[in-house]
């Protein structure tokens, strides 16, 4: 009872496996495309389920017989007889049927065409998807069926194909495409059994060879041929001195291992195992390197400062050769008058005008480097100005992309007694004036605030005027008083 459930229950899975999958098919082109295809091609076989037309005339009659190709490649033409058409090509039938009739019937200008070719059924299995035939034609090759019914774990290297008679031959589908030999892609033929195997390792190739990539690996195959036939060889710069294997499995604990081979030699080789990684950095990587620190990649988008860039140099490479190649890391805030150079291995600065040297070009002031050294280029300081009526008016540090109210806000803002809403002038180094809304702040600019608040004026100067005032007023009073006086009819008491 027990033995009759699990049955039950592996016919379920395998069910539900079949519908899962449903049919496959390895035919491309509609119907129309394969007929073409077949009646263009001399190298076509007459295949069993081919349908031709043969046309003739008689008497000025037109007459058309019809004939399919049976399971045995018999071929039967009514009227006329029948081929064997075993190992023929289409172009071979066509030209005896035709004959056969013109002997029979002279004069009558047979023509023979394909109708539709063949398609029949090629069984599919080993580890594939599901074991099942196939519908397929015979211009599909190889390939195109195992594309459909391969798992992860298909070997392209290793496709046994059992043909109608019995005989069997081993294919290599990537040699096939690789290589272009088509022998190893063949077209499928009536009555081919397809057999797929496991692929017994898989690696994966990465870094500096021409084809990088997952390839599996027939017998025999390791690390040389992996490297030079299947990743087609070191690119020029692969440090072949240093290849690096990563190895998942094969360990007990489970954690893997990692160790370099040295490849540099034409015998050299490695047995390789099952998803090893394997790694072919540049020699590049393990060349002499200094840093450029400090003023070194700001530009006048951003504010962003790399704190080391490396730059490889050669033995015996000079600073006036790397600071050429890094031209394009310096801007006008890089202050190449004053570089240093920090040596790693004794930590000695040396001081060096850059600008000088590479205008100069005087090979008795180049310095040669050496591995790991520290070439510092400092900030180049410079100021913007900011006058008139703000708390603070002086000079202050030049930051990138700044516009002129940061500056403002340095200088503690407004005199709000001496000026009212937010106008300022704006003066570059040139003398050129600019407007306060477009001007990206530069160095060396000029930011004034002008004293434009009337009230300024009045409580600067309104006690003064003031005073001023009533002065002129008494004196005035006293002037016409003293001419009342002068006058003879003036006479300060009334006459009663």
């Amino acid at each position: 009872m027990i033995t009759m459930k699990k049955t039950l229950k592996i016919l379920l899975i395998l069910g539900l496996t079949l519908i899962c999958v449903g049919p496959l098919t390895a035919i491309t082109g509609s119907s129309t495309e394969r007929t073409a295809k077949a009646a263009v091609s001399p190298t076509y076989p007459v295949t069993p389920g081919d349908t031709y037309s043969v046309s003739y005339t008689m008497s000025r009659d037109a007459f058309t017989v019809y004939l399919t190709v049976d399971k045995n490649y018999l071929a039967q033409v009514p009227g006329f007889g029948q081929f064997q058409t075993e190992g023929m090509t289409y172009y071979e039938l066509k030209a005896e049927v035709e004959n056969l009739v013109n002997d029979i019937f002279p004069g009558s200008g047979p023509v023979m065409t394909i109708s539709n070719p063949g398609v029949f059924e090629v069984l599919m299995k080993g580890e594939v998807l599901v074991s099942q035939e196939v519908p397929t034609w015979s211009f599909e090759r190889l390939s195109t069926i195992v594309e459909t019914t391969k798992t992860d774990y298909t070997s392209y290297r290793d496709v046994e194909i059992i043909s109608r008679d019995g005989s069997s031959r081993i294919v290599d589908l990537f040699l096939g495409r690789r290589t272009g030999d088509m022998t190893q892609d063949p077209y499928l033929e009536f009555g081919d059994t397809i057999i797929l195997q496991p692929y017994d390792r898989q690696v994966l190739l990465e870094g500096q060879v021409k084809r990088p990539g997952a390839y599996q690996l027939r017998e025999g195959e390791n690390l040389q041929d992996l490297i030079s036939i299947l990743g087609n060889g070191f690119t020029n710069i692969a440090d072949k001195n240093r290849v690096h294997v990563r190895r998942i499995l094969g360990n007990p604990e489970g954690n893997g291992s990692s160790y370099y081979q040295d490849m540099s030699a034409d015998d050299a080789d490695l047995v390789l195992m099952d998803r090893d990684q394997i790694t072919i950095r540049t020699w590049t990587n393990y060349m002499p390197v200094v840093y450029l620190q400090g003023a070194v990649g700001v530009t006048e988008e951003g504010t962003s400062v790399s704190s080391k860039v490396p730059v490889n140099i050669s033995e015996g490479e000079l600073l006036s050769s790397v600071m050429r190649k890094a031209q394009d890391q310096f801007t006008k805030v890089s202050d190449l008058e004053h570089v240093s150079i920090v040596r790693y291995a004794t930590g000695e600065s040396i001081d060096v005008n850059v600008d000088e040297l590479l205008l100069s070009g005087t090979p008795d002031e180049d310095i040669v480097l050496e591995d790991r050294d520290m070439i510092i280029v400092p900030f180049t300081q410079y100021y913007v100005y900011v006058t008139g009526e703000v708390m603070s008016p002086g000079r202050f540090p030049f930051i990138i992309n700044k516009s002129f109210d940061y500056y403002l806000g340095l200088a503690g803002g407004f005199n709000i007694d001496g000026h009212s809403g937010m106008k300022v002038r704006i003066t570059d180094v040139y003398g050129n004036k600019h407007k306060q809304k477009e001007r990206i702040i530069q160095p060396e600019d000029v930011i004034f605030a002008p004293r434009n608040n009337p009230i300024f004026w009045i409580g600067k100067y309104g006690g003064d005027i003031a005073v001023l005032t009533a002065s002129l007023t008494s004196l005035i009073i006293l002037v016409n008083y003293a001419g009342n006086m002068a006058n003879d009819n003036y006479n300060p008491i009334p006459t009663p």
